[in-house]
């Protein structure tokens, strides 16, 4: 008996079809047809792996054995196997595409939809390219690119776990998004990653260490890349968090020169975006950490002519404005001041109550327990108000899903 006849035997008596069987070598089905049918020899080790996988009992290794040597002209049909099976792939170029474009999508809708929805969508999305890169095989560019993608994923999925309180998850999340951005050695996917696990880390009160994870991100961003801006200002808030004012000032400079040499990255408002409105946020947060209310509604004067010069207005830079608002008039003696700032954000809907929002919200209040605010009906009402805010808090709702990547 011949090795293809043998071949097909086995193959019927098991019920396995040879386009299974192919995907299991793994190689090309047309490659596998030409033995099957005699017309070529395997190698030794595709042998091996069909006793394995057909359970022969090392009968097709010993026919392949006992197999005459091939002459020199089949090495030119080895060479055309070899790239048959580099051409092999699990996955088309479309369907990359849409994987980028569908990623795209998410990291614009961050700033837009409400967190758990994005959550839930980005994690399904991270899940279909998952099983992409560990259902099969694809070429090798088209393998880096799924990787990047994954990272870019994994990165916002950790945005968005620390958004709702999951630190635990956040910082799971950011351990694959770091993996993936290192197989795929791209260094525009690291400062990405870089950049959310630094907001992690700061929600975490490890200023230094949202600092350090912040400016190495900052160094490895190309000029002129996503996240550059973002990064900077990033560190800028660690900083001042930190008590390093002087070193904060020096960080929002560098943001300011990474956003000069940005051309236009930064004008639609996305994940890893950081548009002039959006810097002031962190600007009033340097400004909140010297004590300096002054500067602080400079910040907000500044993001809301940003506004109206069409900056895009979207709600969590938009309250971070208004709270920053709110707290430089408790510094001033104005809690009427205050709490019109923050009549508007208390329309906020539950869905929208990150943590980010909560915690300014939060540092509101706990100024207004001051002394000098001993007997202020104004103070006490307004501190009534945040307190019911609070309890709308994303923290406290239900993820659905698994809880690891």
């Amino acid at each position: 008996m011949t090795f293809g006849e043998k071949l097909r035997q086995l193959m019927a008596e098991r019920g396995m079809s040879q386009r299974y069987l192919a995907r299991s070598v793994p190689c090309n089905d047309g490659y596998l047809s030409r033995i099957a049918n005699d017309h070529r020899a395997p190698s030794v080790e595709v042998a091996e792996r069909l006793d394995e996988l057909l359970s022969a009992g090392g009968e097709l290794a010993a026919l392949r054995r006992a197999m005459p040597a091939r002459p020199a002209a089949g090495l030119a049909e080895d060479v055309v196997a070899l790239a048959n099976w580099l051409e092999q792939s699990n996955v088309g170029d479309g369907a990359i595409g849409y994987l980028e474009t569908a990623t795209r999508r998410l990291t614009f809708d961050y700033p837009r939809r409400p967190p758990l929805e994005v959550l839930a969508d980005a994690r399904q999305l991270q899940a279909r390219a998952a099983h992409l890169l560990q259902g099969g095989r694809q070429r090798i560019a088209q393998q880096r690119t799924l990787l990047t993608i994954s990272a870019e994923l994994f990165a916002l999925i950790n945005l968005l776990a620390g958004d709702v309180g999951r630190y635990s998850l956040a910082d799971a999340y950011g351990y694959a998004a770091w993996t993936c951005a290192s197989e795929a050695d791209s260094d525009s996917a690291r400062a990405l990653v870089l950049c959310a696990q630094s907001k992690t880390a700061r929600w975490e009160e490890r200023y230094q260490a949202a600092a350090e994870l912040a400016r190495r991100g900052f160094e490895l961003a190309p000029a002129g890349s996503r996240g550059r801006v973002l990064l900077a200002v990033s560190e800028a808030t660690a900083l001042q968090s930190s008590g390093a004012i002087e070193d904060a000032y020096q960080a929002l400079s560098r943001a300011q020169r990474a956003r000069d040499d940005a051309d236009h990255v930064d004008d639609v408002a996305d994940a890893w975006s950081c548009p002039r409105a959006r810097q002031e946020t962190y600007a009033l947060q340097v400004g909140l950490g010297a004590r300096d209310p002054v500067a602080v509604l400079r910040s907000v004067r500044a993001a809301d002519d940003a506004w109206a010069d069409g900056d895009p207005r979207v709600y969590g830079t938009w309250a971070q404005v208004r709270i920053g608002a709110a707290l430089a008039h408790v510094m001033m003696g104005e809690p009427e001041g205050a709490a019109e700032e923050l009549a508007p954000v208390f329309d906020l809907g539950q869905e929208f109550r990150v943590v980010t929002i909560i915690g300014r919200m939060s540092e509101v209040a706990q100024r207004l327990g001051h002394s000098r605010y001993k007997g202020d009906q104004s103070a006490a009402d307004l501190r009534d108000k945040i307190r019911a805010f609070r309890d709308g808090s994303l923290e406290h709702k239900a993820i659905t899903g698994p809880e690891t990547p």
